[in-house]
């Protein structure tokens, strides 16, 4: 009798350790998921159980009720990225390899003077405009990915005559990265919503951007809309992809009629073109 009492005591402890060994948190049942490399200029898409912390160097990163969070790439990334996700007290850890970008540089001239060397008034304009756009920008970050569902589709299929990222020299003077691309197309063409989103901002009068639009795809994710001729939409709405929200102008600092689409991640220009053709998670 006592042997088999023995016996079965330690058939009892065998099975708890086994358990204990065996057992994952529920946290991790679901690996923290993110691609091996990514460019500078791109968008990093995760995922991860709902309930984690998501923490790169700097930053918190919002995750959405489905576990999705995102990351930029700034363009001048040198150094890969590493992702920490945590619960409770425990944590794991995954890298991005970061891939150069070979950037070009672009001479634009012919700009009206007071577009490229404003006088203090002018530029105290261009001050309160950067501003106002940084504040839509560095809001709390609606959590549900808008874009997601379609992805992302071309405002409109005119060329791009000048890619994200070009090191630019206006009228010889050598001025901030481009923050987005500009596709060609005549002045009134029509301006589709390139995934779901709610508009943020509407304004007619912006210095350098003239007529711009601003709409939100969550995550953090927003995109810019300058240089408009005329806006059909007003702050508030939820747009459609397709859905045609304003028309190509000339208005602010431009040689001609045609679109500026950017696209930010927080205050962190990425380039759009890296979104389209891609399917999300």
């Amino acid at each position: 009798m006592l042997q088999g009492k023995c016996y079965k005591s330690s058939f009892i402890v065998s099975l708890v350790v086994t358990m204990l060994l065996s057992y994952t948190p529920a946290v991790w049942s679901q690996e923290l998921k993110l691609p091996e490399t990514a460019f500078q200029g791109d968008l990093i898409v995760g995922r991860t159980n709902p309930e984690v912390v998501i923490r790169t160097k700097d930053n918190r990163l919002v995750v959405g009720p489905q576990g999705y969070f995102v990351m930029p790439v700034p363009r001048n990334q040198k150094n890969d990225i590493r992702f920490t996700a945590q619960h409770h007290d425990q944590a794991r850890s995954q890298d991005v390899r970061i891939l150069a970008f070979p950037w070009r540089t672009q001479n634009i001239k012919g700009l009206p003077k007071k577009y490229v060397t404003p006088t203090p008034e002018q530029q105290g304009r261009v001050v309160t405009d950067i501003q106002k756009v940084r504040k839509i920008r560095a809001a709390s970050p609606y959590p549900v990915p808008f874009f997601f569902k379609k992805g992302f589709q071309k405002p409109l299929n005119g060329p791009v005559t000048s890619p994200f990222g070009l090191n630019r020299i206006l009228n010889g003077k050598p001025k901030q990265f481009h923050s987005g691309i500009d596709l060609s197309a005549p002045q009134g063409h029509s301006v589709k919503s390139p995934a779901d989103g709610i508009v943020r901002m509407v304004d007619a009068n912006m210095y350098l951007m003239g007529k711009t639009l601003i709409l939100d795809h969550g995550l953090g994710v927003t995109s810019i809309y300058m240089h408009l001729d005329k806006i059909l939409v007003t702050t508030g709405d939820l747009v459609r992809q397709g859905q045609t929200i304003a028309h190509v102008g000339k208005t602010g600092r431009v040689t001609g009629a045609h679109l500026h689409w950017g696209v930010n991640v927080g205050l962190t220009p990425i380039d759009p073109m890296r979104l389209l053709n891609r399917s999300f998670p």
